[in-house]
């Protein structure tokens, strides 16, 4: 071997082929589940879908107005707004927001007709949009990319005969974008907060079980269990797209469920250890109705189907008779 071949030899290992390094980060990128992973799945959709619209609407339709509406669509809608989820959940956002986007289209294109009412609708525009917020994350994130849908048509020129190409445009734009978060790399999927609910439950009757049967105590490794189970049910732990924030009844159900998990979980672990004999008979039924009404609740929640109604609420009454009843007063001597 000559020195050439050595020096060759060196600087391959000093500098390795990009092919592994590429492959690494394109793993990364498909099936990561951190910040930049999901940022950069979001970009390449976004592009695609992007460069798609305005392809398909000045080459394949020959008209600048359905181009430049559609791209702007898909980059408001995606680029421009902060929908939280993944690609299935912020696709089905998007569609559920179209005929709101017709309707802003239509809107700012007739009243571009005169300043004062592009400005008019712009201030009532502006403070209705907003209130979707009380409608959960998901959808608090799709104000900003619709007001853009109303502002675009309000500028000039005024146009009013072209509002066909710019609906147009704009929905195929919307179509595109959904087609691109629903098939183009998908994300891993994220735990919903049902079933970190039903997760929580079953741990709690595993406690409330344990309770029930000598030594009477929670072992080391269900205390750990229950700790990190009422630890997911935090609301900085569950993803924002996961949590129970809407005004609507499943999602106040749901967020009063996940918060009686936690605090029952934190209770049972608080349970001091019975004196030298057995707990009290009626603690030990009050127990085990615990754990069944958590098991059908679990079940509940992993099915939709409504809790069996159990005993629990008897078994509470009688436990808060016996600690509130008084005790007889000792004969005298």
């Amino acid at each position: 071997m000559g020195p050439e071949e050595d020096t060759n030899s060196a600087t391959a290992r000093a500098h390795p082929r990009p092919a592994p390094t590429l492959r690494r980060a394109a793993t990364a990128l498909r099936h990561g589940t951190g910040t930049t992973a999901r940022t950069g799945r979001q970009a390449a959709r976004v592009t695609l879908a992007a460069v798609a619209a305005f392809y398909i609407g000045l080459y394949s339709l020959h008209d600048p107005v359905t181009a430049t509406y559609a791209l702007f669509t898909a980059v408001a809608m995606a680029g421009l707004s902060r929908i939280p989820g993944t690609g299935h959940q912020r696709a089905a956002i998007v569609i559920r927001v179209l005929p709101a986007g017709w309707i802003l289209v239509t809107t700012g294109t007739l009243l571009a007709v005169h300043t004062w009412a592009a400005v008019t609708g712009m201030l009532m525009i502006g403070f209705l949009l907003p209130f979707a917020a009380v409608a959960g994350p998901r959808l608090a994130g799709a104000p900003p990319s619709l007001q853009l849908l109303y502002i675009l048509p309000c500028l000039p020129p005024y146009t009013p005969q072209t509002l066909g190409e710019r609906l147009g445009g704009m929905t195929l734009g919307i179509v595109l974008l959904v087609l691109a978060e629903s098939l183009l790399l998908p994300d891993p999927p994220t735990t919903s907060y049902r079933t970190l609910s039903a997760d929580a439950a079953l741990t709690a009757a595993r406690c409330a079980t344990e309770l029930t049967h000598p030594p009477w105590t929670i072992s080391a490794k269900t205390r750990t269990a229950a700790r990190s189970a009422g630890d997911a049910l935090h609301p900085f732990h569950v993803p924002e797209s996961e949590r129970p924030a809407g005004p609507g009844p499943q999602e106040r159900a749901l967020a009063h469920t996940g918060m009686a998990a936690r605090v029952l979980l934190a209770r049972l672990q608080e349970m001091p250890r019975p004196g030298p004999g057995q707990p009290h008979p009626q603690s030990l039924a009050l127990l085990r109705e615990i754990a069944t009404s958590a098991r059908h609740t679990a079940a509940a929640l992993r099915t939709g189907r409504p809790a069996c109604p159990g005993q629990l609420q008897d078994a509470l009454a009688v436990y808060r008779h016996l600690r509130t009843a008084r005790r007889p007063k000792p004969p005298p001597r």
